[in-house]
């Protein structure tokens, strides 16, 4: 089909990344022009030169602006003459032989109104409410700011050329493709962009109702990509290729069905990405971890202990066991590596006086007669249920591979040494791996100074492991033990990660690494 057999039916506009941001800030160098005008501004210019000069108006364009510079046009040129008249008549006297010579000299002035706006001062600001005549120049205004008044009003020019086109009708189907609108707008701006700008090239009265429009956008921002719902996101997924002599190539992921007919899911999904400002889909690799402690200390683990994952562009979610395998259609249409750092969360199974099972959290005694309680763990990988099975699994057991590919590290506590106490958290793991130095500290306060106590008073591991799952499931604060930690952690205190978090980092560390193909 030729291509411009569609041409009345379709409009395509364009806006690309480079819109000239920051600009102004360089018209007071030597050299520079001093006529240039600001980036709105040149949008209004370029809308006036193909709408609204007199001499070429498109159809129901502004006729009482049209008149008006006429009638301006007019009076100039009946000033010009009055002005001129003296000199031009000594010029007239000098003449020129012949009858049918033109003689008489006049002025006719040609205003165009996109001429009146093609300065730097055409645009002007001043603050809601004030009053004077304190304007502002164009180039004083943030560049946020200008890149949203650009960008509206692109958008709005698009569809008013739509609307009323030099011949024929409007485009059935408008497509616009806006390229990374987020540059300097803040994130409350991106959050409501891409709504309001397809408000901006839709147009408003109703007949025009029957006419398609679609906006495009390209994006490196989370807070702007998931201000929608997934089904309208695409994914551009860089892939290596097979073959160590070939390129790297691109490929377009749909995520509107990522999560199938569960919509609980994607609703969940959904709420969860936009509150919690996600950026995994622009990571190289994911990390899930269960609390505070594993979101606050993980970082710095990796940047303490793990020098190339630390180079990565890591997304952190703090999404917990019971959830976090909800979201496994995700991370395996992603295709990115991912560690998820949880907790084993052992129970023990009893009957209550009705009869009926009950699942209660308890210390690890002998992991024989108790059961996995996350349902991360259960449902995902490694789908075990005994305790007893957890200590078993290591090496390729605790990495699950789906049909894509896609590789994810679990992680849970284990023993600290053989036949030793076995933690059931992060934090009495961490407390057992660095229990010499929990036991030296005299002077501390608060949640700390209580483990410290803890460490020193119990005097075989098993107590201490029963002694620290009671402090851990009373009001231990664990969210303010964390943040001392990390304060220990940041005046170089020989902290160590515990081992089943530092064995997954550096899993994925390898996973990450380019000389395998990782990345």
């Amino acid at each position: 089909m030729n291509a411009y057999a569609l041409k009345p039916l379709l409009r395509v506009d364009f806006v690309p990344a480079q819109r000239g941001l920051g600009q102004e800030e360089a018209d007071g160098r030597p050299g520079s022009d001093p006529h240039r005008i600001g980036l709105f501004s040149s949008q209004v210019l370029k809308f006036a030169r193909q709408n609204l000069n007199s001499d070429t108006p498109t159809p129901g364009h502004h006729p009482d602006l049209i008149k008006a510079v006429t009638n301006a046009q007019n009076d100039l040129d009946t000033q010009i003459r009055a002005a001129l008249a003296p000199t031009i008549k000594d010029v007239e006297k000098l003449g020129y032989p012949g009858l049918h010579d033109p003689q008489q000299i006049d002025f006719r002035t040609r205003i165009h109104t996109s001429d009146l706006l093609n300065h730097n001062t055409a645009v002007q600001y001043r603050m809601d409410g004030q009053e004077g005549n304190t304007y502002f120049p164009e180039h004083t205004i943030g560049l946020g700011y200008q890149n949203l008044q650009s960008l509206s009003y692109q958008l709005v020019s698009f569809r008013e050329t739509r609307l009323n086109p030099s011949e024929g009708a409007p485009a059935a189907v408008h497509l616009v493709l806006l390229e990374e609108p987020e540059a300097h707008l803040h994130v409350q701006v991106q959050r409501i962009f891409p709504k309001k700008a397809l408000e901006l090239i839709t147009p408003s009265d109703s007949n025009h109702a029957h006419l398609a429009n679609q906006l495009i956008l390209s994006t490196h921002a989370s807070h702007l990509a998931h201000s929608d719902s997934f089904t309208r996101l695409r994914y551009v997924r860089r892939a290596s290729s097979e073959s160590p002599e070939s390129m790297p190539y691109s490929e377009v992921i749909n995520l509107a069905d990522v999560f199938g007919d569960d919509f609980k899911t994607l609703a969940f999904a959904e709420r969860y990405f936009h509150v919690q400002h996600t950026d995994l889909l622009f990571a190289d690799a994911a990390i899930f971890v269960e609390g505070t402690a594993e979101r606050m200390l993980v970082p710095f683990f990796i940047d303490g202990e793990f020098e190339e994952l630390s180079r990565r562009y890591l997304s952190f979610l703090d999404i917990g066991g019971s959830h976090a395998h909800r979201l496994k259609p995700l991370v395996e249409r992603l295709g990115i590596p991912t560690v998820i750092i949880t907790d084993i969360d052992p129970v023990e199974v009893t009957k209550s006086k009705a009869n009926r099972t009950v699942r209660k959290a308890t210390v690890i005694r002998s992991p024989k007669n108790l059961e996995c309680g996350n349902d991360t763990l259960t449902k995902w990988h490694p789908r075990k249920i005994c305790l007893d099975d957890f200590g078993a699994l290591s090496g390729e057991d605790l990495t699950w591979v789906s049909e894509n590919g896609t590789r994810v590290r679990f992680a849970w506590q284990l023993p600290i040494f053989s036949n030793g106490p076995w933690p059931s958290s992060f934090e009495d793991s961490f407390i057992l791996s660095n229990l010499d130095w929990f036991k030296r500290q005299m002077d501390e306060t608060g949640p700390l100074g209580k483990a410290c106590e803890v460490a020193r008073e119990c005097e075989g591991p098993n107590e201490l492991n029963e002694a620290l799952h009671e402090m851990l499931h009373g009001s231990f604060k664990k969210g303010d033990f964390a943040s001392t930690i990390f304060e220990k952690l940041s005046i170089g205190e020989p902290l160590t990660c515990p081992s089943y978090i530092s064995d997954a980092l550096g899993w994925l560390q390898r996973e990450l690494d380019p000389k395998k193909g990782g990345g």
